[in-house]
């Protein structure tokens, strides 16, 4: 049996959801420009440590500076409704990859946070988003 759902009111749901996905992405991105390095150097030297998957130095230094900018880019993104479904996939695979990053430095408990992050991508992919962030469309 279907439970006759107020669609309006799955789409504010979407809209926190999405609030929630961009303010994640613009606090750690804009975090990270002005940890002086600190993010950086830390991920960096953890990663050329003893590890059962060892990455080349030159790829994981590359990704370590791009995290800052595909974080406020992504952020900015999920800012607009027409592009979401681009924007949950780029989620998505933004996630994937830290959970990559930790697997590999066998840091469980971030490799289990990581499928909370996935999940709130899930829930911003499945849900109708009104037309505009900043308006409800008519019922």
């Amino acid at each position: 049996m279907l439970y006759n759902v107020n669609k309006t009111l799955l789409k504010d749901a979407e809209r926190v959801v999405r609030c929630t996905m961009v303010l994640i992405m613009l606090s750690a991105g804009i975090s990270k420009f002005f940890s002086q390095g600190d993010f950086f150097e830390h991920y960096s030297a953890l990663f050329q440590g003893d590890l059962r998957i060892v990455l080349p130095r030159t790829i994981v230094d590359a990704y370590l500076a791009l995290i800052p900018y595909i974080e406020v880019s992504l952020g900015l993104a999920l800012l607009s409704s027409g592009i979401k479904p681009y924007t949950t996939y780029a989620w998505f695979g933004f996630y994937l990859s830290l959970l990559f990053g930790h697997y590999i430095l066998q840091q469980w408990p971030a490799v289990n946070q990581m499928l909370d992050y996935i999940f709130l991508g899930l829930l911003c992919f499945v849900l109708p988003a009104h037309k505009s962030l900043l308006r409800r469309d008519p019922a």
